[in-house]
């Protein structure tokens, strides 16, 4: 059932980091995303340093990261299960899609190589995936179609 208002999908995720540069290193060198200028004072006069970071060729500005120093992980579990499950009201994960199996492979040895932990590759219905963590503790998901 249409509403009429016409929604087009996401515009973009804002997201809080405590260290802007380690994460648009992450973003960028680890993931391989493309961050635009990092900006400063907004127009309601925020003082925040922030950047969006597009995954991809999206329509959507994507992920918006303001820069709070004294803002902290949400947690800091210690065993895969509090890191991936399903243990905490609010977001869960912010999933991206991949074209393929071989873009998911490469992804897998881009995080190996950079010390990410990550889930075993699994498979839901009519994709494969894996989790892991950025360096915010934010759970990502990479998910691609089965082949």
């Amino acid at each position: 059932m249409s509403t009429g208002i016409g929604w087009q999908g996401f515009h973009h995720v804002a997201l809080v980091t405590a260290d802007l540069d380690a994460t648009l290193r992450f973003y960028e060198d680890v993931l391989g995303m493309e961050a635009g200028e990092i900006m400063g004072r907004d127009a309601r006069g925020g003082g925040a340093r922030h950047c969006f970071i597009r995954p991809g060729g999206t329509e959507s500005l994507g992920l918006h990261f303001f820069e709070a120093m004294e803002a902290r992980p949400i947690s800091d579990p210690s065993n895969m299960e509090d890191k991936f499950g399903l243990r905490r009201v609010g977001p869960h994960h912010i999933a991206f899609a991949l074209p393929d199996e071989v873009a998911g492979t490469e992804l897998r040895k881009r995080l190996e190589r950079n010390g990410v932990e990550m889930t075993p590759i699994g498979e839901a219905g009519p994709i494969r995936n894996t989790l892991f963590l950025d360096n915010n503790g934010i759970l990502l998901e990479a998910a691609w179609p089965k082949t």
